[in-house]
């Protein structure tokens, strides 16, 4: 069968998913949470050379997981305005500027900036890629291609700190941004040379970029994160809510009055967006809560070692990535709706004993029970992606994008600061159970929301309808 623009089989067929145009995406998209998680381990190396404090170091931390949380939207907007695929070359092109910069800074402030820099870009790159992908893969097999992207992208975060460990021992912290750099020039390339989507029809002159609407949601997303801050401290958060709230509803009003807005809240008239992005967010507070709860609970409360914490975390990046390409083909034949049910209902199977059993369990049983979270979130993730994105009219599929991943990072934040915060200062079986707990609790919303996906897979009547061009 011959293939289509791009190297992807036309609608309908069942040539390979994972062309040269699909591995420089993902050669793109692994990126981000490569670099997030790889500096974890050099954090003290980092601390060292600079004569900085723990606070100080974790800023690289935080102020790249905001930054990107802040740029994502624009990165949409800017990708419907001016065509994914150029945003992505830029994008990636800037990560490997930002990335050289990292590897030769003199001064904290330089690296600091550089993080951002990274973010910035890494966000152009995550909103271009989802939406390059949705444009570029079959609608019968969407689902499978979020699978293996969802795979691709898993398993990079996961092996991140086993990398950064070696390239920290070997070879000294800044060979953790050096990689970086051809990495992003393999994306760059390779996209460039091999990626044609198809022409998206847009209807009058291009969508203008709306800069009072991104500008009130940067504010928005900047006071949230700062009242989460905050919180983790163990301050109140009340005024920055309370201020967040105020502009949130500044937001949506002048948004459902802008023509062309950055974040249109007619998006969430669709119930299947709706529910996406409620279950991203719902499954990246757990997510994030479960990476604090559990290093803690065994290195703090059943005196293990950092070893065994990762050991145990394993499991749930691990099987997560081995259920992702499993849920996206369930999802192509039943339906996007069953695949991540099933996987939320395995999500508060785990958590559910978790909550129950944690402080006194074993290694083997906790290794157990997150392989089993890890499992339903890999087998609910791709299907949650494609119902969202197919959901939005190709036009607007940058925006989508770009809502839907903001959903993720702003849940991530969330669930990391509500663990702290229940853990308090000090850690007890008491606070690591009312942990599970919450996030038990976060696992059957998200169950709940998952029941609004569709339920049917894409009809053969779609697949032409996709093919003609209608």
């Amino acid at each position: 069968m011959n293939e289509g623009p791009g190297g992807v089989a036309p609608a309908g067929g069942q040539a390979r998913l994972m062309t040269g145009a699909m591995l420089g995406l993902a050669s793109g998209a692994i990126l981000v949470p490569l670099n997030s998680t790889m500096l974890a381990v050099a954090l003290p190396s980092v601390m060292e050379e600079f004569g900085v404090g723990a606070a100080t170091v974790a800023s690289l931390v935080t102020l790249y997981l905001g930054a990107v949380a802040i740029a994502l939207p624009a990165s949409g907007s800017l990708g419907d305005r001016f065509g994914h695929r150029r945003v992505f070359l830029v994008g990636v092109g800037a990560f490997a500027l930002a990335s050289g910069l990292a590897a030769t800074a003199v001064s904290f402030e330089v690296l600091a900036l550089s993080r951002v820099l990274q973010a910035v870009s890494g966000a152009l790159v995550s909103t271009s890629s989802v939406a390059l992908l949705r444009e570029m893969a079959p609608p019968d097999r969407r689902g499978s291609a979020f699978g293996l992207f969802d795979m691709l992208v898993s398993t990079s975060a996961a092996i991140g700190p086993l990398v950064g460990g070696l390239l920290v021992a070997g070879l000294g912290w800044r060979w953790i941004f050096i990689v970086a750099v051809p990495v992003a020039l393999l994306a760059l390339v390779t996209v460039g040379a091999l990626a044609r989507p198809p022409a998206v029809r847009v209807r009058g002159a291009p969508r203008p970029i709306d800069l009072p609407g991104l500008g009130i949601l940067a504010v928005f997303l900047i006071v949230l994160l700062l009242g989460l801050r905050e919180l983790e401290r163990g301050g109140s958060p009340l005024v920055a809510v309370a201020a967040a709230a105020v502009l949130l509803a500044v937001f949506v009003l002048v948004e459902r009055r802008t023509e062309h807005p950055a974040v249109d809240p007619h998006l969430f008239a669709s119930r299947s967006f709706t529910a996406a992005v409620v279950g991203v967010f719902g499954a990246t507070v757990i997510l994030h809560g479960t990476l604090v709860l559990v290093p803690l609970l065994v290195e703090e409360l059943q005196s293990g070692n950092a070893q065994t914490s990762g050991f145990v975390l394993l499991g749930i990046s691990a099987l997560g990535a081995i259920a992702a390409p499993i849920g996206g083909r369930m999802s192509d034949a039943v339906g996007r709706r069953r695949p991540a049910v099933i996987g939320m209902l395995a999500c508060v199977v785990g958590l559910a004993v978790l909550w129950l059993v944690a402080p006194e369990a074993t290694t083997l049983l906790l290794g157990l029970m997150l392989a089993l979270v890890g499992f339903g979130m890999g087998l609910a993730g791709a299907p949650r992606q494609a119902a969202a994105l197919e959901a939005i009219e190709p036009e607007r599929v940058g925006m989508a994008a770009g809502t839907y991943l903001t959903g993720r990072y702003i849940g991530g934040a969330i669930g990391a600061t509500l663990a702290g915060a229940v853990l308090g200062g000090t850690v007890t079986a008491a606070g690591v159970s009312t942990g599970f707990g919450l996030l038990t609790a976060v696992a059957v919303g998200v169950t709940i929301a998952s029941l609004f996906l569709p339920a049917r897979a894409v009809s053969t009547e779609d697949r032409v309808a996709v093919a003609a061009g209608r």
